[in-house]
C-alpha cells in the first residue's frame, strides 16, 4: 500500500462551481501521487450552492415586478443572464491502481434544483460584514429562476424554473491517471477523463423550446486533460494544476470550444489529525468575449478543515466563495467529504 499521507494529503476535490460547467467534462484537484497497484480510494461527498447574479440589462434586477425572462436591449451580440436558486450535488469516486504508472478514476454525480433555503442567511451574513446584497431585495426570496438569453436571437435559450423532487444523475465520469515522476515528498502525473451518462443534463434540464440548435446527444463527446504537482513538507504541502477542456458540444451555441483551468492550493498540519486547506482555481469563463464582464475568467476560493478520522480516513469540510464579480460567478458553496484510502 501506498503512503497514506500521500494519496490523503490532497487538495478538497472541489472543481468548478458556476452551474453551466456541470453540464460538460470539468477539471477537479487532486494529488499527483499514485496509487500503488491493487490499492483503492474512495470519496464521498455533498454539496449546497447558492447563487444570485444577474447582467445589467436585467430587468428584474432593478424593478421587481418584472419578469426575471426580461432584457434590456443591448448592442452585446453574446449571452446576458439572470440565476437565482440553489443547487445540492452529491459526488461517489472511486480510484483504482491498475499498475505503478496507471490509475483508472470512476465518478458518479447526481443533483437536484430548488429555489433554495439559505437566502436569509446569506442576507443575513452580508449585513453583519457590510458587504452587498446585489440588490436581493428586488427579488423575492428561496425562488428558482434560471435564465440565459442570446442578445442576437432576442430570446431565452437556457430556462430552469420547475425545480427537481429528487437527485436527479447528472454524469458519469471515467478517467485514467498517468505518473510521470514520483519520490517520497514529490510528484508530477497527468490525468484524461471524460463524461457520460449526462443526457439529462445535457438534453432535459434546459426548458427552453426555442433554443437556436437541436444538439445531438452523445456519450463521452468532452474531454478534460489535467497536469499535476505535489510536494510535500514536514507540516504542509503544495498542490497545483493545469488543466484544459474541449467542450465544443456541450454549453452554450457561442460559448468558447475550450475552457482553461489554473490551481494552486496549500494543505497545513495543525495538529496530527487536524489539517486546515486554502486553495484557488481560476477559469475560464462559458460565455464568449463581450463588452460586459460575462467573459471574465471565474476566480474560486476554497476554505475549509480536515479531520483525520484514522489514518487511512478523512472527514473534511468548507466553503468556495468567488473572489470575481460577475454574471458569471456563484454566490456561496457549502460541501462536505469522506474519503478512504485501503
Amino acid at each position: 500500500m501506498a503512503n497514506s499521507r500521500q494519496m490523503l494529503d490532497k487538495p478538497m476535490i472541489i472543481g468548478p462551481q458556476y452551474p453551466l460547467l456541470f453540464l460538460s467534462t470539468t477539471f477537479e484537484p487532486d494529488t499527483a501521487f499514485s496509487l500503488k497497484p491493487g490499492d483503492f480510494f474512495f470519496s464521498l461527498s455533498y454539496t449546497l450552492l447558492n447563487s444570485y447574479v444577474y447582467s445589467d440589462n436585467s430587468k428584474k434586477a432593478l424593478d421587481r415586478n418584472a419578469s426575471a425572462s426580461e432584457f434590456d436591449e443591448t448592442d452585446s451580440k453574446g449571452y446576458s443572464v439572470y440565476f437565482d436558486g440553489e443547487m445540492d450535488y452529491r459526488y461517489f469516486k472511486a480510484y483504482y491502481g491498475i499498475s505503478d504508472r496507471f490509475n483508472f478514476q470512476f465518478t458518479y454525480r447526481d443533483f437536484r434544483y430548488f429555489g433554495g433555503t439559505i437566502d436569509d442567511t446569506i442576507e443575513n451574513f452580508h449585513d453583519s460584514f457590510n458587504l452587498s446584497n446585489k440588490e436581493r431585495h428586488q427579488t423575492g426570496q428561496d425562488l428558482l429562476e434560471i435564465y440565459i438569453y442570446d442578445n442576437e436571437l432576442n430570446e431565452n435559450v437556457f430556462i430552469v424554473t420547475e425545480e427537481s423532487s429528487s437527485f436527479l444523475q447528472q454524469s458519469m465520469t471515467l478517467g485514467i491517471k498517468v505518473k510521470v515522476k514520483e519520490t517520497s515528498s514529490e510528484a508530477i502525473s497527468f490525468s484524461l477523463s471524460s463524461n457520460f451518462g449526462d443526457y439529462y443534463i445535457e438534453q432535459e434540464f434546459n426548458e427552453a423550446t426555442s433554443d437556436a440548435e437541436e444538439k445531438d446527444f452523445k456519450n463521452f463527446n468532452d474531454f478534460n486533460f489535467s497536469l499535476f504537482y505535489s510536494s510535500l513538507f514536514e507540516s504542509s504541502s503544495l498542490h497545483a494544476a493545469f488543466a484544459v477542456s474541449y467542450v465544443d458540444d456541450s454549453l452554450l451555441r457561442k460559448s468558447p470550444k475550450t475552457i482553461y483551468y489554473f490551481f494552486l492550493g496549500g494543505n497545513w498540519f495543525l495538529t496530527d489529525n487536524w489539517v486546515v486547506i486554502l486553495q484557488a482555481l481560476e477559469y475560464t469563463s462559458p460565455f464568449p468575449k463581450d463588452k460586459s464582464n460575462i467573459a471574465e475568467d471565474i476566480r474560486e476560493i476554497t476554505a475549509g478543515l480536515r479531520w483525520y478520522i484514522t489514518e487511512n480516513s478523512v472527514l473534511e469540510f468548507g466553503f468556495t466563495e468567488n473572489q470575481t464579480q460577475g454574471p458569471q460567478n456563484i454566490d456561496i458553496t457549502f460541501f462536505s467529504n469522506l474519503m478512504l484510502y485501503l
